[in-house]
């Protein structure tokens, strides 16, 4: 991978949700019952490389320039997942006791319309818990719950 300075953080960040996705989706094939051990070795193998990726795109995230909107919502998006565990919180105790930090979010929503922040929709139980977070109806009907 390049170094971060040739990256925007919207940029990196499509490859953070890539990786993401697939730690989480790697998390879930290795809690089914029936793997053997063979193979549960190899998912391991590769979620330990999946976290070394993880946190070596979150370091140029750190670094990289962000001059839009989407730049900022991206790192929004990271911090979130990476810095102050929000999205479990959330989930938890739900959209309406956090007033303002919603409010934010559903202004980044709407006014970067295809961003989507995957933090919260893999913490979130359901799309329309997404939705109530962000807002949107879009999310509600056309996105999937968490991995």
């Amino acid at each position: 991978m390049s170094k971060a300075g040739h990256h925007s953080v919207s940029a990196l960040h499509k490859l953070w949700v890539q990786l993401e996705n697939e730690h989480h989706e790697l998390e879930g094939t290795m809690r089914q019952p029936g793997i053997g051990k063979a193979a549960l070795t190899q998912l391991r193998d590769r979620q330990a490389r999946l976290l070394l990726e993880i946190s070596a795109v979150v370091a140029q995230i750190r670094d990289a320039p962000a001059a839009t909107l989407e730049d900022y919502a991206a790192l929004l998006d990271v911090a979130i997942e990476h810095e102050i565990d929000l999205a479990a919180d959330i989930a938890y105790y739900g959209a309406a006791d956090f007033p303002m930090i919603t409010r934010l979010l559903r202004a980044l929503a709407e006014r970067v319309p295809d961003f989507e922040f995957n933090s919260l929709r893999r913490w979130l139980d359901s799309p329309g818990q997404y939705a109530e977070v962000i807002g949107g109806q879009l999310y509600a009907t056309t996105r999937v719950g968490k991995a």
